[in-house]
């Protein structure tokens, strides 16, 4: 297997294969780490990085563009390191462009990674989790400090280059309780009396409840099913009116921010993609599933936002509008969501 992949990885390198690793990890069924791991002396150098003591020095290396994905949606940001904070498994960067919550517990595996993309070497940081998948990029560009980043992958080499990698399946999701099991009455009282959006997670899993069966459990006026294609709606009608708005996009180990407006907005092949100079998205809709408008109220406000969901249930992006701290939110934001009850009803794609 080692050898095969190792071909295979010469292939994507060099930009003869049609795609990329993550497209044939995920045809092979295996992580993407796994294919990387077989280039390694061909463009790939392995690390060993203590990230919670290295995210202060990224700051160092000017601007770069960093990329968190999962599997529907691609989130590039253009920007520098800055404002970090570490406590503990838990890191948060607050510098404006470069806007990140890192969870380094799944901060497993590192890799320098060369490329070629349409003629031109594309070299970035790649960072995975136990099981392979990739968590986060930190890509080199024309104006990143090349000698700061030089130094920092010479410090960072590991001793170990062999092409090769162990790998931990994930571990299969706990099936979700039945819903008679759920304190339904409660969970809405409970839901609120919320005065922080960040108490949300914690209220799940008092009364143990799923993300998805909650909202559905739940419902009006606190949660709605709209259409799966809610995203390409929200995302176009934002940039026709120079909406600010805020797009999370995550997985287990990283959550990255955009907060501005977007502007070019397209559909095509089934995705819906963002390209402005300093924000890049690519979603996948096919693996886009169902689509929320979820409410929580926090001290100063009731934040609606628009939630999706994956195949798997799992979310894949968040968007709200951007609002300062202790204000209220966009009358428009809020608008162009009571719209969403309008376009599409409330599809869900099976």
């Amino acid at each position: 297997m080692s050898n095969s992949l190792s071909a295979v990885w010469n292939d994507i390198a060099s930009g003869r294969m049609h795609g990329t690793a993550r497209d044939f990890a995920a045809s092979a069924e295996i992580g993407e780490a796994h294919v990387l791991a077989a280039g390694i002396g061909n463009g790939v150098v392995r690390m060993d990085v203590d990230w919670n003591a290295a995210l202060p020095r990224l700051e160092d290396l000017g601007e770069v563009r960093v990329t968190t994905r999962n599997r529907a949606i691609v989130h590039e940001k253009r920007g520098s390191f800055g404002r970090t904070n570490v406590v503990q498994s838990t890191g948060l960067v607050l510098n404006g462009g470069v806007d990140l919550r890192i969870f380094f517990g799944h901060w497993r595996h590192t890799f320098l990674v060369e490329t070629r993309e349409e003629g031109e070497a594309r070299i970035a940081i790649r960072v995975f989790d136990l099981a392979g998948d990739a968590v986060h990029d930190i890509t080199r560009i024309a104006t990143t400090d090349a000698a700061a980043w030089d130094a920092f992958v010479k410090a960072a080499r590991s001793r170990d280059q062999t092409p090769y990698l162990d790998v931990v399946p994930p571990s299969a999701p706990l099936p979700p309780r039945a819903d008679a099991d759920i304190d339904v009455a409660g969970l809405c009282r409970h839901w609120e009396k919320l005065n922080d959006v960040h108490h949300f997670h914690d209220m799940l899993g008092m009364f143990g409840v799923g993300r998805l069966q909650a909202m559905r459990l739940v419902g009006e006026p606190w949660s709605r099913p709209v259409a799966v294609d809610a995203l390409s709606y929200a995302m176009r009608r934002a940039a026709a009116e120079a909406l600010p708005i805020m797009v999370f996009v995550g997985n287990p180990g990283c959550i990255q921010i955009h907060t501005g407006p977007v502007r070019s907005v397209t559909e095509r092949d089934g995705r819906v993609e963002i390209d402005d100079p300093d924000f890049k998205l690519r979603a996948e809709m096919a693996e886009i599933t169902s689509a929320w408008v979820v409410r929580k109220p926090s001290r100063d406000c009731v934040i609606t936002t628009l939630e999706l969901y994956d195949r798997r249930g799992e979310n894949c992006a968040i968007l709200c509008g951007q609002r300062a701290p202790g204000g209220m939110e966009r009358p428009d934001w809020i608008a162009l969501l009571d719209d969403l009850s309008t376009f599409g009803g409330g599809v869900v794609r099976a």
